[in-house]
């Protein structure tokens, strides 16, 4: 079954091909908020930003181990990468785990065989799976919006941000399946368009995805339905072109992002508080034996804070606890046997 996958890529990779960028693809639906809906929520978002989302990486090898799809370092230097992107959005991550799953059909993975990556999802996590193929692809969302997204080997250094954006509501700045975008931002213009197609928002430039050159200068020349010339935002996360050229998200874009977050239940869940209790009230008690779990706060955590309360994690339990201040109480107990419990204050989220 997955010989063809491997082939085809030693094929590809035999004439001088790369793999294509992002196998996302829009839905028949467009996923927008109405201007009310966006300014109710964003009257939200100065209480409760920055957003803090839980991250859970999955990275595949071989059944023995070998052929692993990339390291912990390289890992960790794309998510900072992406973390440095979204910063500016007010929205941070929390990386929970990393750990390696050995399963070679799942690292030589094709997008046909999506379901099987269900009986390695992390609940209220944005799971990210990293695999050594993924059907000729650097990374895929799978659906926008969405809890989780693979990548491939071959992924760049903006692709773990750019799917990222995916799976918060963000669509290609060339998106052509509602429509080719005009360049036009003169609403009075008979070629005005930028709110109904392309990516549905206005302050990303019209693109085309006509090619970039080394130093970031858009050079494909071409012209939009009413004869105008393109200008895209070269630096924009969710553009193709120069990798290394793609820092940013504009206003707009965050500003959907955040709203997906609040707005969305599928990707609500997977916020960190800004500040937990654990139990969450007198006389009750919390008690981790088996499975992984985590224990999170954006800003603080509490555990066994109230009176004749407890945490306790023992057995095989594997928990990750995580936050900017953790505060561990006198009922408090950690004696796990073959399990562990990892206490993290979070790097990522300021």
């Amino acid at each position: 079954m997955k010989r063809f996958p491997i082939l085809l890529v030693f094929i590809l990779g035999s004439i001088g091909l790369k793999a294509q960028e992002c196998g996302t693809q829009p839905g028949k639906i467009p996923f927008v908020f109405s201007k009310q809906k966006q300014d109710s929520i964003n009257s939200i978002l100065a209480v409760n930003s920055p957003y803090c989302i839980r991250v859970y990486i999955t990275v595949f090898a071989n059944n023995d181990g070998s052929n692993r799809a990339d390291t912990d370092n390289n890992i960790l230097t794309n998510f900072q990468y992406m973390v440095n992107a979204f910063k500016p959005q007010n929205i941070c991550f929390m990386l929970i785990n990393i750990k390696q799953i050995n399963d070679s059909d799942l690292n030589a993975h094709t997008l046909a065989e999506e379901g099987e990556l269900a009986q390695y999802m992390k609940t209220g996590c944005l799971n990210i799976f990293i695999h050594q193929t993924l059907s000729g692809y650097n990374g895929n969302a799978y659906n926008i919006p969405n809890n989780y997204l693979s990548l491939g080997s071959s992924y760049n250094i903006a692709t773990m941000g750019h799917e990222m954006g995916h799976c918060l509501g963000l669509y290609h700045t060339f998106e052509t399946f509602y429509g080719a975008e005009n360049v036009t931002r003169n609403s009075g213009n008979a070629c005005y368009d930028c709110e109904v197609d392309g990516d549905l928002l206005c302050d990303t430039p019209a693109d085309d995805d006509g090619g970039v050159n080394g130093s970031c200068i858009y050079n494909g020349g071409g012209t939009d339905a009413c004869g105008v010339t393109y200008t895209p935002m070269t630096s924009n996360m969710m553009s193709y072109g120069n990798f290394i050229c793609r820092t940013t998200f504009t206003s707009g874009q965050g500003a959907r992002m955040r709203s997906t977050i609040v707005g969305t239940p599928l990707i609500n869940g997977l916020a960190a508080n800004d500040i937990v209790n654990s139990p969450s009230s007198n006389n009750s008690f919390i008690i981790w034996n088996s499975g992984e779990s985590h224990q999170t706060a954006r800003d603080q955590l509490y555990l066994s804070n109230f009176a004749n309360d407890g945490y306790s994690v023992s057995g095989s339990a594997e928990i990750h606890i995580q936050s900017k201040k953790i505060y561990l109480k006198s009922g408090t107990h950690f004696y796990p046997t073959t399990g562990r419990v990892h206490v993290k204050v979070n790097p990522y989220c300021d």
